[in-house]
């Protein structure tokens, strides 16, 4: 099961960060105002939704998710855990690290809440976008923490054994 649940979230990892790389292009397109690729002569102008501080962590954070689930993967053949507590870790971030995604994806589309919150609040909010944006990392949120709980659990569970 391991090996399954492993080729899983380095899959998943891979397709989030290769999203966090592409979504770079996009972050600079919005820090110049214009779609401009060198060496190609054209370029036009490109106005994107939100600011430059929601293009970045679309970037940065989508690359950071991938890193977390590929990182996850290579831990399930070095802690003990039960095949049942393996599942979990494996869906807990495929779960979390694309709720994560939708969460940076609806923050850089403007969000005016930022997705922080159903409903209005210091930022802005009480629009469809936002409260989505929420709603989809919602369940992340949740999952990330215990998936990284039950790898620690696991993690010292194996070191223990080691020691024995």
């Amino acid at each position: 099961m391991t090996e399954r649940n492993q080729a899983r979230l380095i899959g998943h990892g891979a397709v989030i960060f290769f999203l966090g790389l592409m979504s770079g292009y996009l972050f600079a397109f919005r820090l110049l105002g214009e779609f401009r690729l060198w060496p190609m002569p054209w370029h036009f102008s490109l106005t994107l939704p939100s600011d430059e501080r929601a293009w970045r962590a679309m970037h940065t954070g989508n690359i950071l998710n991938g890193l977390m689930l590929i990182g996850g993967a290579l831990c399930l053949p070095r802690v003990r855990l039960l095949p049942r507590a393996e599942a979990w870790v494996t869906w807990g971030l495929i779960v979390s690290g694309w709720g994560n995604f939708g969460f940076y994806l609806g923050a850089a589309l403007g969000a005016t809440g930022r997705g922080l919150s159903v409903g209005p609040n210091r930022f802005g909010g009480g629009d469809l976008l936002s409260d989505l944006t929420f709603l989809v990392a919602f369940p992340g949120a949740i999952l990330a923490p215990l998936a990284m709980l039950l790898i620690a659990r696991g993690a010292f569970a194996a070191a223990k054994a080691a020691r024995s």
